[in-house]
């Protein structure tokens, strides 16, 4: 492992941090920090991703204090968004705004219960109920919040939303669904509650009862209608790989599964 200890502005961290270089420097505070080296690779679904500046060179990932910190530009961009340095406001500005978009998977077919579809990846199911009959819908997680980061945005939606349970943390997700068709020519309903949630060990969790942010999700749609909204889940917090299912039997078989984080 590599140390490299001394005095460095923290607009020095930033711009490491970013690779986004430039005249970003400006009057701040001097701080003193160890930086640890250990050969931190960065992958994305399974795929390196090398880390690079603005110009190209290449940018080696760092921790302080036990705090990894990644090139802001080199995760950006192959997650396909745009990054660019603020020097006025100190903002590091990423946009969605014409970035790719996801890949569809080559093989949809692959996705089951020990192996979910990842961030971002659509799936589509057919089912049937008594109510509506048969119906088909495509559903995609758009976004997942985990932890602290989650608990502070549910906090901040109601006041009265409790933590989560002792060795518990909430993950908060954005679900996207759209019906396809339906044979009959009613709205179908949908909440949070249709998709179930399992540990990494395919153990149901536990439904929690909290108000969630706004856009939450749920409501009713018609064939060709979209619902799109916030749903919480708890889970154990030494869970690494949580999933959701939606559309499974009544014996757990069937259904399209999902990664949650």
């Amino acid at each position: 492992m590599k140390q490299w200890k001394g005095f460095i502005t923290g607009i020095l961290v930033t711009l490491l941090v970013l690779g986004l270089g430039g005249a970003a420097f400006a009057a701040v505070a001097q701080k003193q920090a160890t930086l640890d080296y250990n050969d931190i690779k960065i992958t994305l679904n399974g795929s390196a991703v090398t880390p690079t500046d603005a110009n190209g060179a290449a940018v080696e990932p760092f921790a302080i204090d036990g705090t990894t910190y990644l090139p802001v530009r080199a995760v950006a961009n192959a997650l396909g968004l745009g990054v660019e340095w603020d020097g006025a406001t100190k903002t590091v500005k990423l946009t969605s705004e014409g970035a790719a978009a996801p890949a569809a998977p080559s093989n949809p077919g692959a996705y089951s219960r020990t192996n979910p579809a990842p961030i971002g990846t659509a799936q589509s199911v057919s089912l049937e109920s008594y109510s509506y009959g048969k119906y088909s819908v495509t559903a995609v997680i758009e976004e997942s919040i985990r932890g602290d980061a989650a608990w502070k945005k549910i906090q901040a939606a109601n006041q009265f939303n409790s933590p989560a349970p002792e060795g518990q943390e909430y993950v908060l997700v954005k679900l996207k669904v759209t019906l396809d068709s339906s044979e009959q020519d009613k709205a179908v309903s949908f909440s949070d509650f249709n998709f179930v949630p399992y540990s990494s060990t395919s153990a149901e969790y536990k439904d929690v009862v909290v108000v969630s942010p706004d856009p939450g999700f749920g409501g009713s749609v018609y064939a060709g209608g979209t619902l799109e909204g916030y749903a919480v889940y708890c889970v154990d917090k030494t869970d690494t790989a949580p999933k959701l299912v939606l559309g499974a039997g009544y014996d757990g078989s069937g259904g399209i599964w999902f990664s949650m984080v």
